[in-house]
């Protein structure tokens, strides 16, 4: 028996609302909390009101697209490459020790799929950021060195991602040949966007001022924001490309036109944290069946996050030669071990190509849920400013 759309949105607005609170008495993300609190619901919430096409799903979809565009947003390889050029290598090798090492444990130890040996080589920053601005650390050269590894190394990982996702179903050379096709028609679609975008700026900058003015009544920046998202992600689905690394690049291309943009970045960031994006964690934990299915992986699980972990602790010594303590750098390492929502990509990626079950997808999630648990929890406990170092707050 079907609930009712506004009675189910209700229930999961209040859980949106009470999460991050929860998780800031835990001490834990709100995602997490969020995630939990969806596995919860899960026992009183029909499976109709939540599956792929239900009003609840496509709005979680929404949120995902949201939190992918934010991300983009947030990437400037310009700023990798006159800040951190080693952070490039160093981003890039990681993906590769973390593959090699994942190869060896998850595929030949556990003899798990390519997918699951994939997985073990997931970088996001979607846990470091919030940490580390809870913490008063952003804008710090810790959280800027960790940041920079990070997305470099997560962008590398989603673009093995996709590859993985295309030559599921087809021949090596085949798969290839179309990943660089779809690819190249990204690429020119991309160029070609934002050339005209910013033609369109140069020639009407009165209409673009209102881009980042915060008292427009009809919020031209928001629409038009949101305008770019979309069209970006239908391209991606026309070319056959993950509709996420659509919304993804949506944010680099917003970022390449207007800069950083924080007025704009704030505004759409605001409507997505507020209720999009939890509900988008939500809808993750109502997916995610925790059965005897998903028991009989927990040492599948385990080797996971022991991957996820080890390989990470190399990152201590680039981060002490780049001139940081030890407890920072243990700290910097420590958060890049939770990519809860890259690992949440993989599973979603992963469904749709049919290269993982509901049982896998759900023990990812599973596996993403308990690392976000647990390597941040550690990270705030290295990462705290003492109170005698932090600033007086501001009245």
């Amino acid at each position: 028996m079907s609930l009712s759309v506004g009675f189910v949105l209700a229930v999961l607005a209040v859980a949106a609302f009470a999460g991050p609170l929860l998780g800031e008495v835990l001490g834990v993300p709100g995602a997490v909390v969020e995630i939990v609190a969806g596995l919860a619901l899960s026992t009183v919430i029909p499976a109709a009101d939540w599956r792929t096409g239900s009003p609840v799903a496509t709005l979680g979809s929404l949120g995902f697209y949201l939190l992918m565009f934010l991300v983009g947003a947030e990437l400037s390889f310009g700023d990798i490459w006159r800040e951190a050029r080693s952070a490039l290598l160093v981003g890039v090798a990681l993906i590769a020790l973390t593959l090699l090492v994942s190869a060896l444990v998850m595929g030949r130890v556990a003899g798990a799929s390519r997918l699951w040996v994939l997985s073990g080589a997931a970088v996001s920053i979607g846990i470091a950021a919030p940490v580390l601005h809870a913490l008063g650390r952003d804008g710090s050269r810790t959280s800027r060195d960790v940041l920079v590894v990070g997305t470099v190394a997560e962008t590398t990982y989603l673009v093995v991602l996709t590859a993985l996702a295309v030559a599921s179903h087809r021949s090596l050379s085949v798969a290839t040949d179309l990943l660089v096709a779809r690819a190249a028609a990204l690429v020119i679609f991309a160029i070609v966007l934002v050339r005209v975008l910013r033609r369109v700026r140069q020639r009407t900058p009165h209409h673009f001022h209102r881009w980042f003015r915060r008292d427009d009544p009809v919020e031209v920046g928001l629409r038009g924001t949101f305008a770019l998202l979309f069209v970006v992600i239908a391209f991606a689905n026309l070319v056959h490309i993950p509709t996420v690394l659509g919304a993804l690049l949506a944010g680099l291309l917003f970022r390449q036109v207007f800069g950083r943009a924080r007025g704009i970045v704030e505004r759409v960031s605001g409507v997505a944290n507020a209720f999009f994006i939890p509900l988008f964690f939500l809808t993750v934990g109502l997916s995610t069946q925790v059965g005897r299915g998903v028991v009989s992986l927990l040492p599948t699980i385990g080797l996971l996050l022991v991957v996820l972990a080890v390989p990470r602790l190399t990152l201590i010594a680039y981060l002490r030669w780049r001139g940081h303590s030890g407890r920072d750098a243990l700290g910097g390492a420590l958060l890049l071990m939770a990519p809860l929502t890259v690992l949440i990509t993989t599973a979603e990626i992963g469904s749709q190509a049919g290269l993982v079950g509901p049982r896998n997808s759900a023990a990812m999630v599973l596996a993403a849920t308990i690392s976000a648990l647990v390597f941040p929890a550690l990270a705030r406990r290295l990462l705290r400013v003492p109170e005698a170092d932090a600033s007086p707050p501001q009245l």
